[in-house]
């Protein structure tokens, strides 16, 4: 090999090294990023509650039968949608039916009787309105017009008594007709049936005129639970404690973002329906405000009574704002700035901000649409005028 030869060989070598070290550096100095584009849409300013509430139904009622009757018939069974006015449970109602009956019968013959004595009355009337007149004229003599005067008044009497038994007969049969329609426990409104435990043949216990739940083996408090209980979950709300320092923004019919593990991804809406005017104390050092929400709730999914759900009242909104997501911005020296990708170099910009959410934050100042914003801000040597390469 010529020592020309050489020197061309050590050359190359020598470039090499130097290519490959020039790059190694270049490449050293390149920081992998990613980026989102700035752009426009809507952001909302909320708050969100401190805890999770508990989807109750605006209204519940707890049935107890109101006799000591076996129960006759169940019709339908817990989970099943009801009615206004469907018979849930049919207590025995034979002997009741039966005094019915009797009642009515007693009616019957009380209208007999009432019929035959408002005859009698009303001949006796004629009579002794003649008799009075001839009586007055002197043409009918003292002992005929007592005489006629006399039927008249036992002829009135006997008709006003028997008015009133045909009225105590009548009473007779609707409280026989009230009676038996205690037998049949109703529902008082459309729902569905949240607990109901009844088994034909039975006697469960009663609510007695006292206003207490009765067993045949004792007696107790009417909060004894009961053998049935509708809810109405048409419309349903949800009480959330909410931060103190919150209470003087939320107000009533704020628009209100319901989320919930039994829909994952999906929200509900609501409408802030009461605020209560007392802060508790719930746990040491915070102090919350009661908020009812009233659930509003489209289409054919429903949310569980007795559901745990998260709640966000939504404060402001701003239409076509332009936004970037809110870990892009940090806030440095009183000031708040994000990292961009231009020209191939990180650079650092301030930036004027406006409302802001969990998500995004609005951005005044400092950024044009379409301009890309670092997100990774936890990637090592990001700092201003260092090459960027922007992971895809």
């Amino acid at each position: 090999m010529t020592t020309r030869t050489k020197r061309f060989l050590y050359g190359v070598i020598i470039l090499s090294v130097i290519a490959i070290v020039v790059f190694l550096f270049y490449r050293r100095n390149i920081v992998v990023v990613e980026v989102v584009v700035v752009k426009r849409g809507k952001i909302e300013r909320t708050i969100t509650g401190v805890s999770s509430g508990t989807v109750e139904p605006l209204r519940r009622v707890r049935l107890q039968p109101l006799l000591p009757l076996k129960i006759k018939e169940v019709n339908f069974k817990e989970g099943d949608r009801v009615k206004k006015g469907d018979v849930i449970v049919k207590l025995n109602d034979s002997e009741i039916s039966i005094k019915l009956d009797i009642q009515k019968a007693a009616l019957g013959a009380a209208e007999f009787r009432l019929h035959g004595t408002e005859e009698r009355y009303r001949f006796a009337s004629q009579n002794y309105t003649r008799a009075k007149r001839l009586f007055e004229e002197g043409i009918m003599p003292d002992s005929r017009f007592d005489e006629i005067k006399s039927q008249f008044i036992v002829a009135e009497k006997e008709f006003e008594i028997a008015k009133n038994a045909v009225t105590e007969a009548r009473l007779g049969v609707r409280l026989a007709e009230e009676e038996l329609e205690k037998t049949s426990i109703r529902t008082p409104f459309d729902g569905v049936i949240s607990f109901l435990n009844a088994t034909p043949g039975e006697v469960p216990e009663y609510l007695s005129s006292e206003g207490m739940v009765v067993s045949s083996s004792r007696v107790s408090a009417p909060e004894t639970e009961p053998f049935c209980e509708i809810v109405d979950d048409s419309v349903l709300k949800v009480e959330v404690p909410f931060d103190e320092a919150d209470v003087m923004v939320i107000r009533r019919g704020q628009d209100v973002k319901i989320t919930t593990d039994t829909y994952p991804g999906k929200v509900f809406g609501g409408k802030v329906a009461y605020v209560s005017p007392v802060i508790s104390k719930t746990v040491e050092q915070n102090r919350t405000v009661e908020v009812e929400v009233k659930l509003i709730v489209t289409g054919g999914e429903r949310i569980p009574v007795g559901a745990s759900v998260d709640a966000e009242i939504i404060l402001e909104i701003k239409e076509d704002a332009l936004i970037v997501p809110t870990n892009a911005v940090i806030e440095r020296d009183g000031g708040r700035i994000v990292y961009t990708v231009d020209s191939g170099k990180i650079r650092k910009v301030i930036v004027k901000t406006g409302i802001s959410s969990w998500e995004f934050i609005q951005i005044l100042e400092g950024l044009k649409e379409g301009e890309r914003v670092i997100t990774s801000l936890d990637v090592e040597g990001l700092e201003e005028g260092r090459r960027a390469k922007i992971k895809q």
